[in-house]
């Protein structure tokens, strides 16, 4: 039920007023009505009526109050109302009338109590609540419409177990909606749901993560074996071991360095490797071919079974040797998969091409060939195949398992790289990836437990990527820790000193040179947005504040025009002759400055009378009359 408003309470206090009251009782005769045609209005039902007027005659039978006289009561304050006066003035009718007025309405407040309690009120609770003061219909009238505008429920006792379940299905079905609610709100808000989901995976003990570990080097070990098995795996381990010797290939994305002694000799044993591989699979596909052929006696065919088998073996053993990823074998199985879909393509195109003979034939074929390079014929490929499937489900199903009982660690770790210039998502993400590593790389034997050893990976895996992603202009990774030094022992340098230090000390401190310490400063700098806006109004521009050294100064160029002015007045005083040498020989024309030769040719005359008329013109430019116009440009830019 909704709190009644303040206002209301208002209202309903001014109707027990005891000027109200003795207003509504003069007025009694014009505006009587009849009681059940006003609870008809109010679609009150009939039992309702029957309980209404028996209010009334309980009220009837109550003494009257007379005499009550408004200007009486209104002429006493609020201050007066105090108990030694009210003592004193108990033989007045009017001062009785006031102490019913205020009764009713300490009854009326504890209605509105009672209906907030419990939601509803009953004709017996008005019934028991009302004082002796109200002995008019009117009056009752009012109090009742007055408490149905307050949104007050007014039923019979006897409704009481039925409204108590309606309002039990509205509060029922208000929850649901709330519930829903918070569902879409979880919906848009990515980061909430992928925390509320992480939080229903529980943590894992150390035994339970030994397990885990258990199953995952298990199911591995066994996709291993069933990859040995097919015969693409001895040209996969030759095709990767020559770009490995021809440099085309990294040597740490593939091979497991803690497994080899050094580089150098693995490098120079892997070239025997290969000729073993070679021998051993050519051996193994002659014997295969021997086998398929339709002549053998069953027990030649027990035979050399037998001799594919051992030659197969033989193979299995050399493959480890070579030191491969577990990511290497992921990727043989890729492999795997492409020659199973191969299959499954010709033996549908062989079902549809059963009357075409010749073509039926030649996909027949193809399918043998592919059989020679599996050493294996169809459906035994089938269920070797599936059988690796099923292991490779298994490894990931239990990877995917330690993941998710410790992602909680990946938000732990992430929280303390935020506001480094990736977005939190950003950081779980790449947390994630690093928990992924630490899963494939954990080595259970070693005794430590798993959040041990998965934290360093995650805080690799944030650092590599704030490194390389966060700045606009990317810095390399081994700057990066320069910089992070040389911020460190600024810091410090500057609670010793109280002041910022300068390059020269920072450079005696770390040990590098001066120059080195400003480039590595300078680089530390964060990039700026030109567009980045300025002061509170944000119509100013940071790139507004930038000096435009290609556009031309002001200033200077109002001097220079200033000076072209003045030097064309001083050349007006010389003849004709000598300011166009002077225009010629200077430029001060189009800007281009032409030799004695040009202008003498110009003129017609020899290069030695224009060196002349040149130099007599010069001295008239420096006569004081002519040199005192131009004093003032002689510091002036361009001059």
């Amino acid at each position: 039920m909704a709190d009644p408003p303040t206002q209301q309470i208002e209202g309903l206090s001014q109707i027990l007023n005891p000027t109200n009251l003795a207003r509504h009782s003069k007025a009694k005769g014009r505006r009587r009505q009849s009681s059940a045609r006003r609870l008809k209005g109010d679609r009150f039902r009939r039992g309702s009526l029957r309980k209404y007027s028996a209010v009334r005659r309980n009220l009837k039978r109550l003494p009257k109050i007379e005499g009550l006289k408004a200007h009486n009561v209104a002429r006493i304050k609020p201050r007066q109302r105090n108990g030694a006066l009210l003592a004193g003035l108990q033989n007045e009718p009017e001062i009785a009338a006031l102490h019913s007025a205020i009764e009713i309405q300490a009854r009326i407040r504890e209605l509105i109590k009672l209906a907030k309690e419990q939601g509803y009120l009953t004709f017996d609770d008005l019934n028991e609540a009302l004082p002796e003061g109200i002995t008019d219909a009117d009056d009752l009238d009012l109090i009742l419409t007055q408490l149905r505008r307050m949104e007050v429920d007014i039923i019979e006792a006897s409704e009481v177990d039925r409204y108590k379940d309606g309002k039990k299905d509205e509060e029922e079905e208000e929850e649901e909606e709330e519930k829903t609610e918070v569902r879409f709100e979880t919906l848009d808000d990515p980061v909430r749901m992928y925390l509320k989901q992480m939080g229903q995976v529980p943590l894992l003990t150390r035994e339970q993560e030994v397990q885990i570990s258990k199953r995952i080097e298990e199911a591995e070990d066994m996709v291993q074996k069933h990859i040995n098995r097919f015969g693409f795996t001895a040209r996969a381990h030759l095709d990767l071991a020559g770009k490995l010797l021809e440099g085309k290939e990294r040597f740490d994305r593939v091979i497991l360095d803690k497994k080899i002694e050094s580089r150098e000799r693995y490098m120079k044993k892997l070239p025997r490797l290969c000729k073993q591989v070679e021998r051993l699979s050519a051996l193994i596909s002659q014997q295969y071919c021997r086998l398929t052929r339709n002549s053998n006696s069953p027990k030649e065919r027990c035979n050399r079974l037998k001799s594919l088998q051992r030659g197969i073996a033989s193979l299995q053993r050399i493959y480890p040797n070579f030191y491969f990823k577990q990511k290497v074998t992921e990727e043989f199985v890729h492999l795997a998969d492409d020659a199973y879909d191969t299959l499954r393509y010709l033996q549908g195109e062989i079902a549809k091409h059963l009357r075409d003979r010749k073509k039926r034939l030649h996909l027949e074929n193809k399918v043998r060939e592919m059989e020679k390079d599996l050493w294996l014929p169809v459906s035994e490929y089938a269920d070797e195949y599936q059988a690796l499937k099923g292991w490779a489900r298994q490894a990931l199903r239990a990877k995917t398992e330690m993941v998710e009982a410790n992602l909680r660690l990946v938000i732990s770790i992430a929280k303390k790289y935020t506001n480094r210039g990736l977005s939190f998502l950003d950081l779980i993400q790449e947390g994630n990836m690093g928990l992924m590593k630490a899963v494939e790389k954990f080595e259970y034997r070693r005794g430590y437990k798993f959040s041990t050893y998965a934290t360093w990976w995650i805080r690799q895996a944030i650092t590599r990527s704030i490194a390389d992603q966060a700045r606009t202009i990317r810095i390399p990774v081994h700057m990066i820790e320069t910089i992070n030094k040389l911020m460190r022992v600024q810091k410090q340098l500057v609670q010793e000193y109280g002041r910022e230090p300068t390059p020269e000390e920072v450079a005696e401190e770390v040990l590098l040179p001066v120059d080195r310490v400003r480039a590595v400063l300078k680089m530390a700098q964060q990039p700026i947005s030109l567009q980045s806006p300025v002061g509170e109004s944000e119509e100013t521009n940071f790139g507004d504040f930038i000096e435009d050294r290609g556009a031309e100064n002001p200033s200077d160029m109002t001097a220079i025009v200033l000076l072209k002015e003045k030097i064309k007045d001083v050349l007006e005083t010389l003849t004709d002759r000598e300011r166009q040498v002077l225009e010629q020989r200077f430029g001060l024309v189009d800007g281009y400055s032409r030799t004695l030769e040009e202008v003498g040719r110009q003129f017609q005359v020899t290069r030695e009378r224009i060196r002349q008329i040149e130099a007599k013109a010069l001295r008239k430019m420096r006569h004081p009359t002519r040199i005192r116009q131009l004093e003032g440009f002689l510091e002036a830019p361009g001059t």
